[in-house]
């Protein structure tokens, strides 16, 4: 999964501090999102995705949370000549030829997250993500070879709460866009996790009102990881959640 498994390679070198006392709850992440827009709000940045295109302002003072003297790490993965598991929405299959993921995020705490998160990804991931900012643009081939393309935001925030519990929001949002300029497909998967201190009444679900969505067997071998939902390579949450399904946006 590239959202989750990519970010491990470079985290254990990213240098990062020790749990402060001086951390605390920031902003957090807001979306508003129309058939064809949305718009997101964060510490320090904000977003627009449309058919044409993502746009993001970021402003690294304001970005996450300073004051814990972690450096905001900033990434762009090349996306051509990788294998990656296709998009599946309810208008087609759609494979990755080429494109970027560029991604910036600063760590809030050295701290680990309560179950249901599995060993492996504290393993890979051990700092909470107070934000993570990700801009997907690719270009895509559908089951008949048509080219299209896939512009997507994908956030996350995770902060532990004034009574010492954690929560995480993780919004993906996407457009599947054809050659005339047409959505053919929409993402929209919206992660929400709440726990009290020590993981105490952890509440998770996972709201989708988009097309596409899948899931898959993460191959960690550990419970709980064999029907985590995914969109294409993106993961929401490293675990099975509950998927609820609003009114279409």
């Amino acid at each position: 999964m590239i959202r989750f498994a990519v970010v491990a390679g470079v985290v254990l070198g990213a240098g990062l501090m020790a749990p402060s006392a001086s951390a605390q709850e920031i902003q957090d992440i807001r979306v508003k999102e129309s058939e064809g827009r949305v718009a997101a709000t964060g510490p320090g940045f904000t977003l627009k995705l449309t058919r044409h295109g993502i746009t993001t302002t970021m402003v690294d003072e304001e970005f996450g949370d300073p004051a814990t003297g972690n450096e905001i790490v900033r990434q762009s993965i090349d996306l051509a000549g990788r294998t990656f598991t296709p998009f599946v929405c309810e208008n087609g299959t759609y494979t990755i030829k080429a494109g970027t993921f560029k991604r910036a995020w600063r760590f809030s705490l050295l701290e680990r997250r309560p179950a249901p998160y599995p060993e492996r990804f504290h393993t890979g991931f051990p700092g909470f993500v107070t934000p993570f900012l990700g801009e997907f643009d690719a270009t895509v081939t559908d089951e008949s070879g048509e080219t299209l393309r896939v512009l997507i935001s994908d956030l996350a925030y995770e902060a532990r709460t004034d009574d010492g519990g954690f929560r995480s929001t993780a919004p993906i949002h996407g457009f599947v866009v054809d050659q005339k300029g047409k959505i053919r497909d929409r993402i929209s998967l919206f992660g929400h996790f709440r726990s009290g201190p020590g993981g105490a009444d952890a509440k998770y679900w996972i709201e989708d009102r988009g097309t596409c969505r899948q899931t898959v067997d993460l191959g960690w071998g550990e419970p709980g990881t064999d029907r985590v939902l995914v969109t294409g390579p993106l993961l929401i949450f490293p675990f099975n959640s509950p998927v609820v399904t609003p009114g279409k946006a």
